[in-house]
């Protein structure tokens, strides 16, 4: 398909009636693929000679100018009367054109017979003189040395009634043919109009030239630019070719001989003004992006590293600009600007789709409860909502969604103008996000969602200092002990008892487990030494809301692994070792933790853990030696030498900070990272 479809200016310079019928000249075997053949066979990007391309379109439109006066005073019989006023003068600009180069284009230009084939063929010689030129340069050079000669035939004629060289010149050159044909429609179509061939030529290098301006930005800033440089080219060569055609067609009328066919100047002027439409959508595309960027470096230099006022930072996060919308006051459904709702509060930024789950809005509702005592906090929820989806459906949802909160919400037809920052710099995923900002835009935690789930209100102020104060605590205490209905469970954590939660998606092995606990504790040697322990079953397979139970804990185990391991470091520990090891049983039929207390002695995968307890009277006679935590531990250990089972992770879909480096919890290699962490403990997964 042709990149330059020819479309229908909006204001054309063809006439359909003065058409005649050499179809011989359309362009029609000139397309896009034949051209840009013969132009990458001998031409790639050069910009080997540079030149300043504003400098000279300036210089044109000074030419032009001065011609327009002249062609002006023609037309209404002043000739030789123009009275040029002061400034323009002082405005004239000057240039320090290649002498040799020009004069080889305006050699090549010079009375060319019409015809597309002819035009063709010197606007290749034309590029093969400009070989080193960037593509902007050689049309801004062809077109200079065309309004050069142009501009001096006009230049003749007007003096040519004061000075007698002038008028020898002017004689010589046959200038005075031009004003025969100043009211003519095809003189008007090449150079006499503001829609003119030659006009359109310079506007398309304007054009070409602010593309050229975008080259500095990289390409995933502005996807589109690259598809329009390629196309610079194709645009550079329909300029010049244009420019021949009119040259011949100016010649014509110096030499009273026949000029160019109508139609081919019709198909030109199509030509130009699909080209001036392409690089205008071009541009507009540029433009919007352009200000995406800067926005996008704006808050990257404002927020966190450069104190500003939390209102202009939201202000600009949400619509770009100082005074956005205001925010709906979910409490009382009532609008509040962003100054006056936030102005010296702390900031919670909550950034989420419509998909929210109940969990999070239930636990920001007690946040926001907590926090409201002391009025220092403001929560503001941002809807990620894509633009092409603001459709009745999603209105909604929105509203059914604002409906169960209580703080402010942004309004539903916001176009997030801060998107690039929040999927890039925060890593808005699928998942909610939670920023907290203070009232200079210093950002106190940058993932708080976290914190929230594992933590509560006992994350409250969501500082640093704090999570590392809630890290110091036994993971179970934090991620366990919160899912477990056992009164007596203080009770023993206090006594340091031994204690295994177990659970899983098997009730097969559940109830295999839970059958070789009570062999256990009725064996002889286990009541004669007067060891003991506690097991703790989470989640109950029975109950019909067991799903949304283990989806809550294990979205906390997740939470305390991403929040312990951006604070400590993505490498083992000994804690997330255990978490890890953990979640990755997440899809397993059973699972345990066995604990001393609080403190963690190890986590199993189910049919180790049942295997242990199988072989009981083989390590049963260490229990007086060493006791049954150690015990279990140190046969548990033994075994799991012996087995092997690749681990595997996946990773869901959580926004802000995740861990992309993660140690395997079985052993000390690094798991394999994709949309998975694997890791084999170095061998085969097929054995």
């Amino acid at each position: 398909m042709s990149v330059l479809a020819p479309k229908i200016p909006s204001t054309p310079m063809a006439n359909p009636r003065l058409q005649t019928h050499k179809d011989e000249l359309s362009l029609k075997n000139l397309s896009d693929e034949v051209v840009a053949g013969h132009i990458y066979s001998k031409h790639r990007d050069d910009d080997t000679v540079k030149i300043d391309v504003n400098n000279y379109i300036s210089f044109l439109e000074s030419i032009f100018a001065h011609v327009d006066q002249i062609h002006e005073a023609s037309f209404q019989g002043h000739d030789g009367r123009v009275a040029f006023s002061e400034d323009s003068y002082k405005a004239n600009v000057t240039i320090d054109p290649p002498l040799d180069i020009l004069q080889k284009i305006s050699n090549k230009l010079a009375f060319k017979s019409p015809g597309t084939e002819k035009a063709h063929r010197t606007t290749l010689e034309i590029l093969d003189i400009l070989m080193s030129y960037p593509w902007e340069a050689k049309a801004i050079l062809c077109l200079v040395a065309f309004g050069s000669d142009y501009g001096h035939l006009w230049h003749l004629n007007h003096h040519s009634h004061i000075d007698p060289l002038a008028k020898t010149l002017a004689n010589i050159h046959q200038s005075a043919s031009l004003k025969k044909h100043l009211d003519s429609f095809k003189y008007r179509q090449v150079v006499f109009s503001s829609r003119s061939l030659i006009f359109l030529c310079l506007q398309v290098i304007k054009l070409m030239n602010q593309i050229r301006l975008f080259a500095k930005f990289d390409t995933k800033e502005i996807p589109e630019l690259a598809s329009a440089l390629r196309q610079i080219p194709l645009f550079t060569y329909w300029v010049i070719h244009t420019i021949v055609a009119s040259t011949a067609e100016i010649s014509s009328y110096l030499t009273n001989t026949e000029g160019q066919s109508q139609i081919y100047l019709n198909e030109l002027n199509e030509r130009l003004n699909a080209i001036l439409n392409i690089l205008g959508d071009y541009l507009n595309i540029f433009q919007e992006q352009l200000g995406e960027i800067n926005l996008f470096r704006w808050l990257i230099d404002h927020i966190d590293l450069y104190p500003t006022e939390i209102t202009l930072v939201v202000s600009k996060l949400l619509e770009g600009k100082v005074n956005a919308k205001p925010l709906i006051n979910c409490s009382t459904l009532m609008e509040e600007k962003i100054e006056d709702a936030l102005r010296e509060k702390n900031v919670i930024l909550l950034i989420s789709g419509l998909e929210i789950s109940n969990d999070d809005i239930r636990a920001l509702n007690l946040m926001y409860d907590e926090l409201k005592r002391e009025d220092n906090y403001k929560i503001v929820w941002i809807p990620m909502i894509n633009s092409q989806d603001f459709d009745e459906e999603a209105r909604k949802r929105y509203e059914l969604v604002r409906s169960t909160m209580k703080w402010y919400a942004v309004q539903y037809t916001t176009k997030i103008a801060g998107l690039r920052f929040l999927e890039e710099i925060w890593q808005v995923r699928e998942d909610a996000l939670m920023v907290v900002l203070d009232s200079k835009s210093k950002v106190k935690f940058s993932n708080a969602i976290h914190l929230l789930r594992v933590w509560g209100n006992n994350a409250i102020p969501f500082t640093v200092e704090r999570a590392n104060a809630l890290l110091r605590k036994n993971w179970p205490e934090s991620t366990i002990v919160k899912f477990i209905n056992q009164p007596r469970l203080q009770s023993w954590i206090d006594q340091e008892r031994s204690i295994i939660f177990y659970g899983g998606k098997d009730q097969n092995w559940i109830q295999r487990f839970e059958e070789k606990v009570v062999d256990i504790k009725n064996d002889r040697s286990m009541r004669d030494s007067g060891i003991n322990f506690e097991i703790v079953p989470i989640g109950n397979n029975l109950d019909n809301n067991n799903a949304s139970f283990m989806s809550r804990f294990w979205i906390t185990q997740w939470g305390f692994f991403v929040v312990k391991s951006q604070l400590t470091g993505s490498s083992a520990s000994e804690t997330t070792e255990d978490i890890l090891r953990l979640i990755s049983y997440e899809n397993e039929n059973g699972w345990a933790i066995l604990t001393v207390g609080s403190a963690p002695l190890l986590v199993g995968r189910g049919n180790l853990i049942l295997r242990v307890f199988e072989d009981f009277n083989r390590w049963k006679k260490n229990l007086n030696l060493k006791g049954f935590p150690n015990a279990f531990q140190d046969y548990f250990n033994e075994m799991a030498l012996q087995t092997h089972q690749c681990e595997r992770v996946t990773l869901p879909g959580f926004s802000g900070w995740i861990p992309m480096i993660v140690n395997c919890p079985e052993c000390p290699r690094f798991m394999e990272t994709g949309i998975n962490f694997n890791c084999c403990h170095g061998r085969n997964p097929n054995n």
